[in-house]
Parts: C-alpha cells; structure tokens; sequence
C-alpha cells in the first residue's frame, strides 16, 4: 500500500505514455515486497524535472529520449562509465546528492553473453546513437574488436573513435562477411517501418549472432530472417530486462527479481500493448 514512507521511482521522458519500465519496476517491488513505488512523468523542462527529484526525494529516475545527454549537466555527480559515454539513463537521490548512470551498455552485454562469448570475437554494431555509443564501451570492455557503421559517416567515425574501434559511413555491409556478432541499434525494423531490415538477409551468414535492440516487435524482420537462417538471434527485450534490473539494484540496493520483473515484460509484449523501442524505455 502507498503510504508517507513509500520511496518513489519514475520514468522522465518525452513520450513516456507507452513504457514498459513502470510495469517492470513495479513487479519487482511486488516480489520483494518492498515499499517502492514506480510512476512516469512526461517531461519536457529537464532542468526543472531535476531539481523536482531532489526537492520531492524521488529515490531514482529512469532518464529517456530527449534528455539523456541535457539531464547531465544539472548531476552533482557521474558515474565514470556514463561520463565516458556521455548519456545517462538513470538517476540516483542520495539524500539530494544526484548521480548519473547508465545501464544500457551492462543490459546488452548479458544479452548477448546469453546466447555467445565475446572476448575475442568481431562485431559489426549498426547505429551511432546513444544506446549504440553505450554497447559499444560494453563490447570493448570484453575484448570484442568493433566495427561501427551508419550511414552519416562522421558519426560512425565520432563514436569508433570514443572507443577505439573502426568507423566507417554509408553502411560498409562487406564488413559483415568476417563479423561473428551483427548488431541492429537503429530504428529499422520498429513501427512503421516493420516491413524493412537494415541488413539483406543474404549477408547473414552461418557464423553470425544476431541482435537487434528493437524490441517492438520482439522479432524485427531481421531476427526473423536470421533465425529462418538458423542463426543464433538476441532479441532486444533481453537487454530492456537486464538494463532495467541494474535500474533496480542502483534504486533499492537489492537484486531486482529477475522472474518477476521478466514475467511481467512478457505478458505486455504478448499483449500487444504497452510496447515502445529500447530508448523509451
């Protein structure tokens, strides 16, 4: 029950009406039993929102689209990780000292570390946004040797080269023949554009572990055809589970419940409803 000592969580965001995390974050309460309760806020003025943490101790926020990058500028402080990338997704209230975090890289490094090792492998990672910039520090940090492409070449070649990886424009899919790891961080593939893959299905080879981070739907037409293909696939709900898990941890301190909060996940992708892409969390 909500009372005067439940610790408030939330979603800050523009849109924010169809996210997944409130549904997620709470189930996991409900599992542990825990005095935490989880809402969203449509945000719009992020200097305000910020202050508005601090002044009506929320506990934490899940940062999404447009302010990953304009909330870090009003944190007293910043994890390292998020300062190298750049983008937060997640807010921590100590006591009104505000810290910046991000978990989208650690969410899509189990996911793949679910269907395949890394260290030593070669991935070819589509997309120079933010998620992408974040699974990129992840891949590094294993040992992977990373190829970024998009199709505005100078972007391709900023995020590579944070990284320490190559950057290459106008989608250098030849690159894709030598990769053991493919990874869609681009829209392609969400509504409306769920008829279109970034990648021609011909170019998905027997060796290759398929990602796509869209998870509306859960299987784009790229995992579609990967997995027609027998090919290994890694569906982007994977990486929304496990990045909203170290939400949890970071918020409460404890494990978030792994089942409870999956379960929950699962019933709104089967339903149909409730469903948006990775970074409207």
């Amino acid at each position: 029950m909500i009372n005067a000592d439940t610790r408030i969580c939330c979603l800050i965001g523009d849109p924010v009406e169809h996210s997944l995390s409130p549904l997620v974050h709470n189930a996991g309460y409900q599992a542990l039993g825990i005095n935490y309760a989880y809402v969203s806020f449509r945000v719009s003025d992020i200097r305000q929102a910020v202050e508005g943490l601090r002044g009506l101790d929320i506990r934490g926020a899940s940062v999404t689209i447009p302010h990953k990058t304009s909330a870090m500028k009003y944190l007293d402080r910043l994890d390292p990780l998020a300062e190298r990338i750049g983008a937060v997704n997640t807010i921590v209230n100590d006591d009104g000292v505000l810290t910046g975090y991000n978990t989208d890289g650690d969410g899509a490094i189990k996911a793949l570390e679910e269907v395949t090792t890394l260290e030593g492998k070669k991935a070819v990672l589509v997309g120079a946004g933010g998620a992408a910039l974040a699974i990129a520090f992840g891949l590094k940090a294993r040992g992977v040797k990373l190829v970024v492409l998009n199709r505005t070449g100078a972007k391709a070649r900023e995020l590579a080269q944070k990284v320490g990886a190559e950057g290459y424009g106008g989608l250098k899919l030849a690159e894709i023949a030598s990769a053991d790891i493919l990874i869609n961080a681009t829209p392609v593939g969400m509504p409306p554009e769920t008829d279109r893959s970034i990648i021609p299905g011909e170019l998905l080879h027997n060796r290759l572990t398929v990602f796509d981070i869209v998870y509306n739907p859960r299987e784009t037409r790229l995992l579609a055809e990967a997995r027609e293909r027998g090919r290994a696939v890694v569906y982007g709900d994977r990486m929304f589970l496990y990045q909203a898990a170290k939400q949890f941890e970071l918020f409460t301190g404890l494990k978030g419940p792994l089942k409870a909060m999956e379960s929950a996940l699962a019933q709104a992708l089967e339903g149909g409803g409730n469903v948006t892409n990775l970074d409207r969390r």
